[in-house]
């Protein structure tokens, strides 16, 4: 969703949360008809709940103040979603922790918040989770959970969890908990390719472990 192309509802519940501030509005105003119609209309609209997770991304990503400004909006409309129960402003949350967007950077914060999102079946919450305790960021190291968490992202849709278990199974874990498994591999990178992650990588890598795999049968 472009700027420009903002629902008129949401633009308007916008406007509603501007205030007088006349410089917001001004600027606002000015970027497209959908947002000085908003600016006229009624600005009493009240929020529906699917609608909060938009207002964030509307703030986030393109309403054109400084970045600051914009993350803190941000995360007060996605904390308004979160209570309701969504999960992609529990994991866009928990991103800004991880960055320190908005809020002062908080690790441990994030982890939380991608577990709630996680717990809701949220593919890329559980992926982040995968990665932090892969790397021990703030929880304990667990090569053991983190590969759980990737193929359960990898069951929710991830295509970023299926290149991780890809890379995994084509060059073994350290620790030895994994051993190279290239037909494993191939299997995740295939499903990478399939779901349009790294598409162009993934597709080459497929190709060359395809090819390897076909050597060593004849040899």
């Amino acid at each position: 969703m472009s700027f420009d192309d903002v629902p008129e509802n949401v633009a308007a519940v916008v406007f509603s949360h501007l205030g007088n501030d006349p410089i917001d509005r001004v600027r606002l105003a000015a970027v497209s008809k959908v947002w000085r119609s908003a600016e006229k209309a009624d600005a009493s609209l009240p929020v529906a709940p699917g609608e909060l997770f938009s207002l964030g991304e509307v703030w986030f990503r393109q309403y054109p103040l400084d970045g600051h400004h914009q993350s803190m909006k941000a995360i007060y409309w996605w904390s308004k979603a979160a209570a309701t129960g969504d999960a992609d402003a529990m994991c866009a949350i928990g991103s800004c922790y991880r960055v320190g967007e908005g809020v002062k950077q908080d690790h441990t914060k994030a982890v939380e918040w991608w577990e709630k999102a996680s717990r809701r079946g949220h593919a890329d919450a559980t992926h982040k989770l995968a990665w932090c305790y892969k790397y021990g960021t703030a929880v304990e190291r667990d090569g053991g959970k983190a590969l759980e968490l990737y193929l359960k992202a990898v069951e929710l849709g991830s295509a970023e969890a299926a290149w991780n278990l890809g890379v995994i199974y084509r060059y073994g874990r350290s620790d030895g908990m994994v051993a190279v498994d290239k037909k494993e591999a191939l299997k995740w990178y295939r499903v990478t390719a399939e779901r349009g992650g790294s598409d162009t990588v993934a597709k080459s890598i497929v190709a060359e472990l395809e090819a390897e795999l076909a050597a060593e049968t004849t040899n």
